[in-house]
C-alpha cells in the first residue's frame, strides 16, 4: 500500500515504534460497510482500563475493542495494555453499532481523533502482533481487514506470533489441543467430512468423530456460510484455518458463530 505514513509511538520504556500506512487508519467507506456496521462516530476519551483489560470511557460506558482479543499472558498482554494505558485522556472517536454484551461492555471501534488520519486502535494492536482477531459474538463482523493485518504480523513473527503458544495448532496434534482446552486458539487442518443436521453442522477433521477435532456451526451461521459460497462443497477436503475457544467435546471442538472466523487456505496454507 502506498502513500504517506504516520507513526504510532508506544508507551515510555517499551522502545517500539510502529509505522502504519495511512490508508490502514481510515474507516471503511459506507459503500463497503456491511449492513449493521454503520454507526455514528462520537467523541469520547479513555479514562482507565479495568483489571480485565476493558476500556472505561469518560462518558461512563464500559467498552471493548470489537473484533480483537488481547493476549492472555505476559509479556505480550502487558505490552498491549501499556499501549492502551498510554492513550488515557486522549480524545477519541467511538463507533458502536451494537448494544452492550452480558458483561455490560459495548463492542466499539475506537480511533484516536488527535491525529490525521485517525489511528484505529484495533489495526495498530493486530498489526504489531499484540492482539488476535476474534469476532466473538459480534454479528456482523465489521472489520474483515483485520484478518489480513494479522496474517502479515504472523508471517513476520511479530509480538505474540513469535511464541509457540499462539501459533496455529495442527488439528492432528491431539495432545497440544488437549493442553489448550479452555483457551482461545487458531487451528489448521483438512476437513475430512461434514455432517449437516437440522440445528447444526459438524466439520470433522478425522476418521473418528468421537475422538478427533470438530468445528460446530449453528444452523444460522451455516446458512450464512452457504450463501457466501462456503458450504459443504467448498469446504470438504479443503485446508482451513479457524479460531475459537477450545472445549472438551468428544475429542476437542469449538463453535463458530461468525462465518469470517473460518478461512480457506489457498494452496494448503495462507501466509
Amino acid at each position: 500500500m502506498t502513500g504517506s505514513t504516520l507513526k504510532a509511538f508506544w508507551g515510555a520504556g517499551l522502545g517500539i515504534v510502529l509505522t502504519i500506512p495511512a490508508g490502514w487508519a481510515q474507516p471503511l467507506s459506507p459503500a463497503r460497510q456491511k449492513p449493521g456496521c454503520v454507526a455514528e462516530a462520537r467523541p469520547d476519551r479513555l479514562q482507565a482500563l479495568s483489571p480485565e483489560g476493558d476500556l472505561v470511557l469518560a462518558s461512563g460506558f464500559l467498552a471493548r475493542l470489537a473484533g480483537i482479543r488481547l493476549p492472555d499472558e505476559a509479556p505480550h498482554r502487558a505490552m498491549a495494555v501499556a499501549w492502551l494505558q498510554d492513550r488515557a485522556e486522549q480524545p477519541v472517536l467511538i463507533q458502536a453499532a451494537a448494544g452492550p454484551d452480558r458483561w455490560g461492555r459495548i463492542p466499539a471501534r475506537i480511533r484516536s481523533s488527535g491525529q490525521t488520519p485517525p489511528v484505529d486502535w484495533s489495526h495498530v494492536l493486530v498489526e504489531a502482533g499484540l492482539a488476535m482477531v476474534d469476532a466473538g459474538l459480534d454479528d456482523p463482523f465489521c472489520q474483515p481487514e483485520l484478518l489480513a493485518f494479522e496474517a502479515t504480523a504472523r508471517e513476520r513473527r511479530l509480538g505474540l506470533w513469535a511464541d509457540d503458544r499462539y501459533k496455529p495448532v495442527d488439528v492432528n496434534e491431539s495432545e497440544r489441543l488437549r493442553d489448550r482446552i479452555g483457551s482461545f486458539v487458531l487451528v489448521e487442518g483438512r476437513v475430512r467430512s461434514i455432517g449437516e443436521r437440522k440445528q447444526r453442522t459438524y466439520l470433522n477433521f478425522g476418521g473418528h468423530w468421537a475422538e478427533d477435532f470438530t468445528i460446530i456451526i449453528p444452523r444460522k451461521t451455516w446458512k450464512q456460510m452457504s450463501d457466501r459460497g462456503m458450504g459443504a462443497e467448498a469446504l470438504k477436503n479443503r485446508q482451513i484455518r479457524a479460531r475459537g475457544i477450545l472445549q472438551s467435546w468428544q475429542g476437542a471442538a469449538f463453535s463458530i458463530v461468525i462465518p469470517d472466523m473460518i478461512e480457506r487456505l489457498e494452496d494448503g496454507r495462507l501466509p
